[in-house]
């Protein structure tokens, strides 16, 4: 190829389109600058993997050079010029005007994104449906498919987003030994010919190419900028004016951590930021100096290094996908979606407000990948259904994949509970959220004590102690009413204790209800004041803690929702004493017998809303 040939070419419009500034495909990733370079270059790296027994390598490297006799960027500035003269929109001149005083500096900062392993873009040499056409010139076009990164074709215009020039070149040999070269300006529209009068002249397309001039083909060598020098295939793209930010190293490692987590730790990807390497060898390292900015990913992490074995579930008709989940204290309540290949989709949340878990879970079938991938956002970073071919289906396939995710967190949860329980025991067994400590003082009787006028009995069906309880006779096998005590012969035997600091007592009138069975109107109650009293809850799994200052024959616990909205009560599954005896339950109150005093008491209950609640806690009881 003749030298004169080779520079910057610009095509005419042809009285068309006028490109401005608010290029979509640059603005789409104008949000989240590097990470969406970071996870655009990994996926296409990752996508062309050589020796799949090998990591793929990518290096992002910045350098700073003198570009002032360097005839591939001396002709940017006449150009930008150009763009000058023809815009008025004071947002294209503001990026117009700084692409010129960049391009005057002593020295150019250049960004080189290179990778390894890699097959190289290969249809150089072709002129159409090649993956370096697809890249260099195309315009939302994409041949990937299956487990394959991008589905757009946008994703190259994330590395144009992060130089102020706008301006890309791309360089490869390819595992055909064949070597390309070309440049790319992905700037605005301007006059070309300055020949002609203004009426008469053309506009270009905004896009400009370095190469042939002739065909907008590219140079038939590899090129470089400074005096790294490529000897085995691979893909080598430098962006020019790379923008000044001295948080960018922070920021693509961040990006590789979160984006690509699953593909570091099983040694399909190593990433390299100019000193920092980003391996399964130095994860470890990264993942706690970063656990502040990416926590979610160092619950992933922590998933996916704790030995737990994957459950492994063909989902329909489309295959393979792998499941690693964890319950326990602290863990955000998220899920990774990946691809076979560990490039993270998103996070999925929402599954539950009281179970803490991590999980990860990974699509691994072709044909699974493939279907999903249909559903993915241009940024890859979602899944919506009416991107599908099928979007009533894809509807219910998405959904029913997440029924699946909860169903497994859910029914882990519960033989987490199980498993807890015959280890060490009900009356073991603390959690430590959500906790509350209530001590016997004036400041606390108010939250505690609440009068209550009447109380209305009539007979209902209630659970009954079962399972292996010690009890020859559970005194509340069955229970009058729907208030706090039941029975006659029970509330008869709560005698009011007067001038006592930890009990007391609350007077109700008669209603002129009439005694009988069903129907009776209790005049008076004692409610007991413990001297310590605390409620934790995790998972589900609800303690109460208490100490009273005397024995209590027969208590009654009661809960309810603090708060102003009384409209609704928790209502409890199961419950428990502190030797595992199965206790009996009616909606929101547990039944005991014989509290001793000034010992620690304590019951495990779970809810049947599962939800956290802020509750409020009553003791009914009368003394032995």
């Amino acid at each position: 190829m003749e030298q004169e040939n080779i520079g910057w070419n610009f095509p005419n419009s042809n009285h068309g389109k006028v490109s401005g500034i608010s290029e979509a495909g640059i603005e789409t990733f104008k949000g989240s600058l590097y990470s969406s370079l970071a996870r655009e270059i990994c996926q296409n790296s990752l996508d062309a993997s050589l020796d799949k027994s090998k990591p793929v390598i990518v290096e992002f490297n910045l350098k700073e050079f003198n570009l002032k006799q360097d005839e591939r960027i001396k002709e940017l500035e006449k150009i930008f010029e150009k763009c000058r003269e023809y815009w008025t929109d004071k947002k294209t001149l503001t990026f117009i005007n700084k692409a010129i005083k960049v391009l005057q500096e002593e020295k150019i900062r250049v960004l080189r994104i290179s990778d390894f392993n890699t097959t190289g873009l290969t249809g150089s040499d072709k002129i159409r449906n090649s993956c370096w056409q697809n890249l260099v010139k195309a315009s939302g076009v994409s041949d990937k498919g299956g487990a394959s990164g991008g589905s757009f074709g946008i994703g190259k215009s994330a590395p144009f987003a992060c130089s102020d020039l706008r301006t890309i070149f791309y360089s490869t040999l390819d595992i055909e030994n064949i070597r390309a070269f070309q440049g790319v300006a992905n700037i605005v529209s301007f006059y070309k010919d300055d020949s002609l009068p203004r009426e008469k002249r053309d506009w270009t397309q905004g896009t400009g190419y370095y190469g042939n001039i002739e065909d907008n083909s590219p140079i038939r060598e590899i090129q470089s900028f400074g005096n790294y020098i490529r000897k085995t295939s691979g893909t080598d793209i430098f962006i020019i004016g790379f923008m000044k930010d001295e948080s960018w190293k922070d920021e693509i490692v961040k990006a590789v951590l979160e984006g690509y987590l699953i593909s570091v730790l099983r040694e399909n990807l190593i990433v390299k930021v100019d000193e920092i390497e980003i391996s399964s060898k130095t994860l470890d390292l990264l993942v706690e100096k970063y656990k502040e900015d990416v926590s979610l990913t160092y619950n992933y992490y922590q998933v996916l290094t704790s030995n737990i074995v994957p459950i492994e579930y063909n989902f329909e008709d489309l295959g393979k996908l792998s499941f690693y989940l964890d319950i326990k204290k602290d863990l955000k309540r998220s899920i990774l979606m990946a691809r076979s290949n560990g490039m993270k989709i998103f996070d999925k949340k929402g599954i539950s407000s009281v179970i803490q878990f991590a999980g990860v879970c990974i699509l691994e079938d072709e044909k699974i990948n493939s279907y999903f991938r249909e559903m993915e956002t241009p940024q890859h970073n979602n899944w919506e259904a009416d991107r599908h071919s099928n979007p009533k289906e894809a509807k219910k396939k998405r959904s029913a994949l997440y029924k699946y995710l909860k169903d497994t967190i859910l029914n882990k949860a519960s033989e987490t509970i199980t498993d807890e329980i015959d280890a060490v025991g009900v009356g073991e067994f603390i959690p430590d959220s959500e906790d509350i400590d209530i001590k016997n003082s004036e400041n606390t009787k108010e939250a505690i004590l609440n009068e209550i006028n009447t109380i209305s009995l009539e007979k209902v069906k209630t659970y009954k102690s079962t399972g292996n309880s010690s009890k020859k006779g559970n005194y509340f096998d069955e229970i009058d009413g729907v208030g706090s005590l039941t029975d006659d012969e029970i509330l008869n035997g709560f005698q009011p204790q007067k001038n006592n600091s930890s009990t007391s007592s609350l007077s109700s009138k008669n209603s002129g209800g009439q005694s009988g069975e069903g129907n009776d109107v209790v005049n008076e109650k004692i409610i007991v004041v413990p001297l310590k009293m605390r409620l934790m809850a995790s998972n589900n799994i609800n303690k109460l803690n208490f100490v009273v200052d005397r024995d209590i024959d027969k208590a009654i616990i009661e809960f309810k929702i603090a708060g102003e909205d009384r409209t609704t009560t928790p209502k409890i599954d199961e419950a428990f004493d502190s030797e595992k005896n199965i206790l009996s339950i009616s909606e929101n109150k547990v039944f005991l017998n014989n509290i001793k005093e000034k010992q620690n008491n304590s019951i495990l209950f779970t809810l049947k809303e599962k939800e956290n609640y802020c509750m409020e806690v009553l003791i009914y009881g009368n003394k032995k």
